[in-house]
């Protein structure tokens, strides 16, 4: 473990140095991040089109109900949502189509099981078409039982 420690911390060292010239520099600053402003310059017959980054960025709003113990009740959306506001649930399930735990979410534990039933219905409803796990390869899919209709 301690080789490994020293021979990453070696190549970390290397790299600043190789890193650190002059011709580096432009591809090793980061993006700016911050809201930026779209400003339109004519000049003549030319046209300018620039995002200048804002110096104050807007307040977030703040909640209605800031005492509120997980998100939906600081927002007072507790009884006001179903399985079709698929907006508000695809915040809350993962890629493959399961519901992320509540220590990620920060949900409540009455509004973590209305939302794992919520996603259970929309899943059911087909709207989430794009949120299906995926069979093992060579695997084929079951048929659906044919009812008397």
């Amino acid at each position: 473990m301690a080789a490994l420690r020293a021979l990453v911390s070696g190549c970390g060292r290397q790299l600043q140095g190789f890193l650190a010239g002059p011709a580096a520099t432009g591809w090793l600053r980061l993006p700016a991040r911050g809201l930026r402003e779209v400003v339109e310059i004519q000049e003549g017959k030319t046209t300018v089109i620039e995002g200048r980054i804002t110096e104050t960025p807007k307040a977030t709003p703040n909640p209605p109900n800031p005492s509120g113990q997980c998100p939906i009740c600081r927002w007072n959306l507790k009884h006001k949502y179903n399985y079709e506001d698929v907006l508000l649930l695809s915040q809350f399930i993962r890629p493959h189509g399961g519901v992320l735990p509540r220590n990620v979410t920060g949900l409540c534990l009455e509004e973590h099981r209305k939302i794992e039933e919520c996603v259970k219905m929309a899943h059911r409803a087909g709207l989430f078409p794009n949120h299906r796990p995926r069979l093992p390869e060579g695997s084929l899919p079951r048929n659906k039982p044919k009812l008397n209709r």
